[in-house]
């Protein structure tokens, strides 16, 4: 390009540029008004507390976009409204925590003149009770500015709400399953279902690359002969894999490398012919295109296959808790938030088994829909060995 060309592409140019800023000079504007808002919702509503044995607390703060030319008053709520529409947002399941179990310092908080901002309000959440902490249920305390009074200002949509969630720590028992000890049960009407999850909390106190087969699942129709019309799950340490067999299909494993005395919560979805290995509440492995009956059944579920004279593979000594069968597909959420505790009436759940009597030789169904898992043994070892576990430790 010559330098006459350039010169009149610069100039005409400028001329566009003074053309859109003599516009905008001469656009009729509107001030923005002031906004009440709480600090941080509009990027994050969402605030997990850690429930122990002590109280704990978060402070919120109230603000305003611009310094307020006199006093404002926000008025604060605990809102069941505001708790559901977060649940229908997020795909959440939080239930309102009971009012004795938290407190808030204070029902209003003032933004004095020439200020942008409130004191702190705090937020104070007791140690939950036995009955709460046994529930298996998600709690919050939904906090939302409900009103405000003193000057022109309006609540900022979508950032006057804030969710301060429960993750209580479970503190409860896990069975240990010896080698030559495992659980079954056999429910006679079977669950008949395409769409399905499976889960559970496992450890083994002996992984290496050279022990295979160490299957600590085994769900199945109890049809002899089996085949893809039966409903059929397996899974099982192979060597340093975590592996998962459906229905006659090669074992397909999940990225993560399980190691030894480490605790791991396993799902395993399926919605309809596509699988989904979740580990520790995250996404882990999938296989597509999984040929399935219909229906499949599944009557027979066994956990821990005891070593015997004609089951050598077993090597190591299992820990249990948290079995659960869906007919259902749980999504990533539900997985991950769940993996510690449900709520054995959620919708969809067939089967739970929580493995935390710390006793006994038969260990109930919470759901109360089927019967008891049993403890057996290849060796008549039919004494219960058990542990204490924390959710807030591996």
């Amino acid at each position: 390009m010559n330098k006459i060309n350039k010169t009149i592409l610069s100039i005409c140019s400028l001329g566009l540029a003074m053309t859109a800023f003599s516009s905008c000079d001469n656009a009729d504007y509107k001030p923005i008004s002031n906004s009440v808002y709480i600090h941080g919702a509009a990027a994050d509503p969402l605030r997990l507390l850690t429930i122990g044995d002590d109280e704990v607390s978060t402070s919120i703060l109230i603000r305003t976009a611009a310094p307020v030319s006199q006093p404002v008053v926000a008025k604060i709520a605990v809102s069941q409204a505001a708790l559901d529409a977060y649940n229908k947002r997020y795909d959440g399941n939080y239930e309102l925590l009971p009012a004795e179990f938290y407190t808030l310092s204070a029902s209003e908080l003032t933004i004095e003149q020439g200020r942008a901002s409130s004191p702190a309000l705090t937020v104070t959440i007791k140690p939950f009770s036995s009955e709460l902490q046994k529930s298996g249920k998600k709690y919050a305390v939904p906090v939302t500015v409900s009103s405000i009074s003193g000057g022109d200002l309006s609540i900022l949509s979508g950032a006057n709400t804030f969710i301060v969630a429960c993750d209580q720590v479970i503190k409860t028992k896990a069975i240990k399953l010896e080698m030559n000890q495992g659980l079954r049960v056999i429910r006679p009407e079977g669950v008949k279902t395409n769409t399905w999850t499976f889960e559970m909390r496992v450890k083994s106190d002996d992984i290496r690359p050279s022990y295979n087969n160490q299957s600590f699942l085994g769900v199945n129709s109890g049809i002899p002969g089996g085949g893809e019309g039966a409903g059929f799950i397996f899974g099982r340490w192979e060597g340093d894999n975590l592996q998962f067999k459906i229905n006659g299909h090669d074992g397909f494993n999940a990225s993560v490398k399980p190691v030894s005395n480490k605790w791991y919560h396993v799902a395993l979805v399926c919605d309809a012919g596509v699988l989904t290995i979740y580990v520790n509440g995250q996404p882990s492995g999938q296989l597509k295109n999984a040929k399935f009956a219909t229906v499949g059944q599944y009557k027979e579920f066994t956990l821990a296959y005891p070593r015997s004279n004609t089951h050598r593979y077993r090597r190591s000594n299992y820990y249990m808790s948290e079995v659960r069968f869906w007919n259902t597909v749980r999504t990533a959420s539900q997985v991950r938030k769940n993996r510690f505790a449900v709520d054995p009436k959620s919708p969809g759940l067939v089967a739970y088994w929580k493995l935390d009597e710390g006793t006994g030789t038969s260990f109930k169904d919470a759901t109360g829909n089927g019967p008891a898992l049993e403890l057996y043994s290849s060796a008549d070892n039919l004494t219960s060995h058990w542990v204490d576990i924390r959710s807030d430790q591996d």
